[in-house]
């Protein structure tokens, strides 16, 4: 247990995180705002879960280099952004969960896996020269 709590900590970190922002009373996350424009909530959501799962991918970077477990393993984060829309729908007063947002946290999840492969692919081509 404690080991897994050690090669996972940036990306519990990120997870307690996102679990705070998505939680927090909303008046709170409205006053530390420093610039606005149609959508950020989503531009927010897209690289939460975006960061989520780089780190993930980025821990287990020499145990997971398969696209069958990397997907897998996206279901987490993915998962994780869909159940927090839910309790924000549902358990909390100031905040409303959103489809939208849900999809936006797996775009985040999707792109970060093809950048991960993409950068991975591009990194052993360069190796093998």
């Amino acid at each position: 247990m404690i080991k897994t709590i050690k090669n996972n900590i940036l990306s519990i970190v990120i997870a307690f995180i996102i679990l705070y922002l998505s939680l927090a009373n909303s008046n709170t996350i409205d006053a530390v705002t420093f610039f606005t424009f149609p959508y950020i909530d989503k531009v927010v959501h897209f690289g939460m879960y975006l960061t989520l799962m780089l780190s993930l991918l980025f821990e287990h970077r020499y145990t997971n280099n398969q696209l069958k477990g990397q997907l897998l393993m996206a279901i987490l984060p993915a998962a994780y952004g869909i159940l927090l829309e839910i309790i924000q729908k549902y358990f909390t007063e100031t905040r409303s969960g959103d489809i939208v947002d849900a999809l936006f946290n797996i775009i985040g999840v999707l792109v970060a896996l093809t950048l991960w492969r993409f950068f991975i692919k591009n990194r052993r081509s360069e190796n093998q020269m």
